[in-house]
């Protein structure tokens, strides 16, 4: 079993070294700390500490589906998340269908509104590809909530679109790859860039497998061996706006329980699972889990862990 780490903010919410989770229960217990989030799982002294020490580096594997990352500690190599984001693909979808309803609106005869052409901008990023790289930005900002991180070093791509015109996944990585750059400057972070071959290498000398969170291991701690004392997370960003007047979803709430929420639940065959919500029916809820993507399970058995504002994280 992985000593896995445990998240630690003090009382004025400055980022601390993670810890073991045998000394985070003895806080508890004590009533030293309190629990603030379950997922990921922090907790917050009460008290100040003041000598603040820690310095960690963020390792992203950009990607047009999914996003490898990993947080690991600069002077120990030790890898204390890690885990991939889900990336949206539904929004070239929904964007064409906006697209159309406005067209077929104004083909109706209702009042006449004139074109307004010179509003639109020609530099504007694709709603795609910036909702895919706001998605990294959203991670980055919560988990630097509970830890100090210093760097963070992306895998840029060089592609030439003009001579390989099949680069689909390619291009909408590189397309903007610049929008990233300049948002995490902005969170001022030190920025730091590398590139696929050198991930590869790194990652057959250290002989791990090929997945986005281990390029992410890779990327951060470099040709050094890792330690690993983290989970293999899932982040699921989760939309901002909700369709109010949606037909196809009959209720927001049922039992107690929400969309997304994070429950864990006994089952017969499976024992004890732990998943986020993925739908609310008339006699059970379906989970999002690691096994399965909608895995029925019962309400009476069911128990709320976490409401999840903007990511979903789960294992």
């Amino acid at each position: 079993m992985q000593n896995i780490k445990v998240f630690v903010v003090d009382k004025n919410n400055n980022k601390l070294l993670p810890t073991h989770p045998a000394r985070a229960r003895k806080l508890l217990k004590a009533n030293k700390a309190k629990v603030i989030q379950v997922i990921p799982f922090t907790i917050q002294l009460f008290r100040i500490v003041g000598n603040l020490v820690g310095d960690f580096t963020l390792g992203v594997d950009d990607g047009a589906k999914k996003v490898g990352v990993a947080i690991v500690n600069s002077k120990t190599n030790e890898v204390v998340f890690k885990g991939q984001i889900e990336l949206r693909q539904d929004v070239k979808r929904l964007m064409k269908q906006r697209r159309e309803y406005r067209r077929a609106r104004r083909s109706r005869n209702l009042r006449y509104r004139k074109p307004r052409f010179n509003n639109r901008i020609s530099s504007k990023l694709a709603p795609s590809i910036r909702c895919r790289k706001d998605s990294t930005i959203r991670f980055i900002k919560d988990m630097s909530k509970r830890i100090s991180i210093n760097k963070v070093i992306v895998e840029e791509v060089k592609f030439n679109h003009f001579k390989y015109k099949w680069g689909k996944m390619f291009s909408l990585v590189e397309v903007g790859k610049n929008y990233l750059k300049e948002s995490i400057t902005k969170l001022k972070f030190i920025y730091e860039n590398t590139f696929g071959y050198v991930t590869k290498e790194n990652r057959l000398k250290l002989g791990l497998s090929k997945r986005h969170s281990n390029d992410a291991v890779v990327i951060a701690c470099k040709e050094i061996k890792p330690i690993v004392t983290s989970l293999e997370w899932v982040i699921k960003p989760k939309r901002n706006k909700i369709w109010e007047n949606n037909p196809t979803k009959t209720c927001t709430e049922k039992n107690g329980f929400k969309h997304y929420d994070l429950v864990k639940a006994k089952h017969r065959t499976r024992g004890t699972v732990i998943g986020s919500i993925r739908s609310l029916k008339a006699k059970a809820i379906t989970l999002r889990t690691r096994f399965d993507s909608d895995f029925p399970v019962s309400y009476s058995k069911s128990s709320l862990l976490q409401r999840f504002n903007g990511l979903i994280y789960y294992w």
